[in-house]
């Protein structure tokens, strides 16, 4: 019996606002009209799967840094955050449990060191190494790991997400965005974009979709029915359990 273990970093491409010019991340030839976009991992066996939560996971965590919101503002932004989280919820099945406020800021490679297994921090650009500068309002990914285990001669393959993050640039979010639920350039709607990274989704090029990788008069009000919430069940709860008997890292639920 053989096993191996390999963890992946992924850091997804920002989000940025419509009224300034902004370099969008590369899209396949497949993907140019599609509602919807995954994170895949490619195996060493030459195949790719989806990245996702385990589906039997009991709850995913979340903690939330409100450091750079002013304080009379922040129960009406961790309320909003709140409200972004049970969309999420609604859309992949999951449950989310909040474990309360941080100080943590995440940075390139930091994930493993997490407190809860989703970060959310409303911060500057100053405070962490994720790109945050021009028109990028925030950015969001997932790391995962994947394990090999060979038995009498048979590879099998479990892969897992195991930490996810959200990075606000927070003066600029107050500035350009608007409070509340609503099509357009929303805070809820900034915060549900990251979160889908945070979950396996990736940008599309339909401007009707919440992943549509700028905020402007046509993001929609939650995630749309056409595309984010099909690629948000293709990664959520019904798309099973996932054997993490050998992945390092446990759940913090």
């Amino acid at each position: 019996m053989r096993n191996a273990i390999a963890k992946i970093l992924t850091a997804l491409a920002p989000i940025a606002l419509a009224a300034t010019a902004v370099a969008v991340a590369p899209q396949t030839a497949s993907a140019a009209t599609a509602a919807y976009r995954l994170t895949y991992a490619r195996l060493p066996n030459g195949t790719s799967v989806p990245v996702r939560w385990n589906g039997c996971q009991t709850a995913i965590t979340y903690k939330v840094n409100l450091a750079a919101v002013p304080t009379a503002q922040r129960a009406t932004v961790l309320s909003e955050t709140h409200a972004a989280v049970r969309q999420l919820a609604g859309a992949t099945g999951f449950t989310f449990s909040y474990k309360g406020a941080t100080t943590e800021v995440p940075q390139v490679g930091s994930s493993a060191g997490q407190s809860a297994e989703i970060i959310i921090a409303y911060t500057t650009p100053t405070k962490t190494n994720f790109y945050l500068a021009g028109n990028v309002l925030g950015v969001g990914g997932l790391s995962y790991y994947w394990s090999a285990r060979t038995v009498n001669g048979a590879t099998t393959y479990s892969v897992a997400a195991q930490r996810g993050w959200v990075v606000i640039d927070t003066p600029d979010m107050l500035r350009l965005t608007r409070a509340g639920l609503g099509t357009g350039a929303r805070r809820t709607n900034l915060l549900l974009h990251e979160l889908g990274h945070a979950v396996g989704l990736q940008h599309v090029s339909d401007t009707r979709q919440q992943m549509y990788p700028t905020l402007s008069s046509t993001s929609p009000q939650g995630y749309a029915i056409s595309g984010d919430k099909i690629g948000l069940a293709k990664v959520g709860r019904g798309a099973g359990c996932i054997n993490t008997q050998y992945l390092p890292l446990k759940d913090l639920s």
